[in-house]
């Protein structure tokens, strides 16, 4: 049976829109519950077309929308048949962070009408949802009867948006389907329909995994991948990894199913100094990390781990070896796959790879300090002000500063022009901090990532300051309380007067994805290359 996911896809057309027939045609054959698990993105559905007149006042031209009109539930004269989703075409590409719409060739929503701009319109997909923005079209873009001009404005469920004459409901999956098919009804009785379904235990989880993992290990040994995907999504759901991502997401993640890999137990995954194209996330079994020098493993790692990032994103030998402590089964990204899945679940791999390597550090972190307090190392002590003395750069100084040191630190050289500028004018101040001030204070909460414009700070831990590491201009901190979404695990002090740069998750959540994706790239640079400086320290006392 073809998956009406995948049928649906190949529907629409090269407009970007599909005919409301055809959706429902293709999707009366599932439940509401099946269709949600399939279908996790809005729409734009079409109401109608309005009976307007092009009116002249002042010299500009404006729409008059006949007042009597109004939408009509059956088909008629007026009607739009189909509707805009905001996806792609196929399961190779994520769907574009902006949607363009307008009525030439290029928009991936095309109106083809005389009231609609050739660049209208653009909804963007934001953290917090998605917005619609005008692009300086002759008759302007409206929500819910109100043109605002040029300002971006948050979509939401069931909004009523007018593009020229053509107007459209904008509809979450869940509304879209009620307004097709009616309420969702959630299923209660097992396949048989003779009784309640049985409760799920601990136990008939774990026999699902292990019985979906040797099919996906079977289909491996033999290369043979013939209903491997529902199997794949069942394992993909059991893994941490993964929870972020969205259900048609980890479709398309699935899809790639020819780049799983198994390994025996003992099996050398990875060696020590190869250079590869390539890393691994784990899906079943267990693995360690190990290095040449030294007969204890660095680490060890289970499903939803991923490993071999650094050689890959960064183009340099693999520092460690890998070896498989069980059987173990492993989606592996290479540049195929990383270049072609889309910008949004790239984002996401980033996001969980940054709060792993975090983990890894705040692991790394205390066993350092242990170390030290085991050894009775001479411990360089920091003096610290009591008190705060911050203070912050005049508004005009401040930006001359942030756009020199954006343009200047070779951490952002891989950004364009364009980015640069975008990234500087999202930057709201610099902070001055004098030698001995306290930063970012160990076990609190901060939001954001700092980068050091001038001066440098030493990472300390414990009232004692055990100095972890020493960072300058153009390294950065904050990034494992930001984005591991914890207090923070070390203290952060001013070596000497400290100039600071602050990019919270608010400015995150608002700058332009390619731009958010070139920010990410920073930080996992800077705190891979701190992971294996903490790990080359940890072989040294080990050793």
């Amino acid at each position: 049976m073809i998956d009406p996911a995948k049928l649906f896809l190949e529907k629409i057309n090269n407009s970007g829109w599909i005919e409301k027939t055809s959706f429902k045609e293709i999707f009366s054959v599932v439940s509401g519950e099946d269709f949600l698990q399939r279908i996790d993105y809005p729409c734009l559905f079409g109401d109608y077309v309005a009976n307007v007149e092009i009116v002249i006042i002042d010299g500009k031209s404006s729409l008059k929308f006949d007042q009597e009109q109004e939408f009509q539930e059956d088909d008629g004269q007026g009607i739009l048949n189909y509707m805009f989703p905001f996806v792609t075409k196929t399961f190779l590409r994520k769907s574009p962070g902006t949607f363009m719409i307008g009525s030439s060739v290029g928009n991936h929503f095309i109106i083809p009408d005389h009231t609609v701009a050739k660049k209208h319109a653009s909804i963007t997909k934001k953290r917090h949802g998605y917005y619609l923005k005008d692009l300086d079209s002759d008759f302007g873009s409206y929500v819910n009867g109100v043109n605002f001009g040029d300002k971006e404005v948050l979509l939401n469920d069931g909004d009523k948006l007018s593009f020229g004459r053509y107007q459209f409901r904008f509809l979450e999956a869940k509304t879209l389907y009620e307004h097709l098919f009616g309420k969702i009804k959630k299923k209660s009785v097992s396949s048989s329909g003779a009784s309640p379904a049985e409760p799920i235990t601990e136990e008939v989880l774990k026999t699902k995994l292990s019985e979906n993992s040797q099919y996906v290990a079977n289909c491996i040994v033999k290369r043979d991948f013939k209903d491997i995907e529902d199997k794949l999504l069942a394992i993909l759901s059991f893994i941490p990894f993964f929870n972020s991502f969205t259900s048609y997401e980890k479709r398309q993640i699935v899809s790639f199913h020819q780049k799983l890999i198994m390994a025996a137990p003992e099996e050398a995954i990875v060696r020590e100094g190869d250079v590869c194209n390539n890393f691994f996330i784990i899906l079943k079994g267990k693995v360690r990390i190990v290095k040449s020098e030294s007969p204890i493993a660095l680490n060890i790692l289970g499903p939803g781990n991923s490993f071999g990032e650094m050689a890959f994103l960064m183009g340099l030998p693999r520092s460690a070896g890998v070896v498989a402590q069980e059987s173990t089964i492993m989606f592996t990204i290479d540049r195929d796959f990383y270049e072609n899945i889309g910008i949004e679940i790239r984002e996401k791999i980033k996001d969980q790879i940054i709060r792993q390597i975090s983990a890894n550090i705040i692991r790394q972190n205390r066993e350092i300090t242990e170390f030290n307090r085991e050894h009775r190392l001479p411990i360089s002590r920091l003096p610290r002000k009591t008190g705060h003395y911050v203070n912050h750069l005049e508004k005009n100084a401040a930006k001359q500063v942030i756009a020199q040191f954006i343009e200047g630190c070779p951490s952002f050289s891989k950004m364009t022009k364009y980015q640069k500028n975008g990234l500087a004018v999202l930057i709201e101040g610099v902070r001055v901090y004098d030698a001995g001030e306290v930063i970012l204070q160990e076990n609190s909460l901060h939001n954001g990532v700092y980068f050091i414009v001038e001066g440098s700070v030493f990472i300390t831990v414990t009232k004692q300051d055990v100095v972890l590491a020493e960072l300058k201009s153009g390294d950065l901190f904050g990034e494992i309380s930001t984005f591991g979404m914890k207090t923070t695990s070390a203290n952060v002090i001013a070596g000497n007067q400290v100039k600071i740069i602050q990019i919270s998750l608010d400015d995150l959540s608002v700058m332009s994805m390619e731009i958010r994706e070139k920010l990410k790239d920073i930080i996992l640079e800077q705190i891979l290359r701190r992971q294996v400086t903490q790990n080359s320290a940890i072989l040294h006392f080990t050793g």
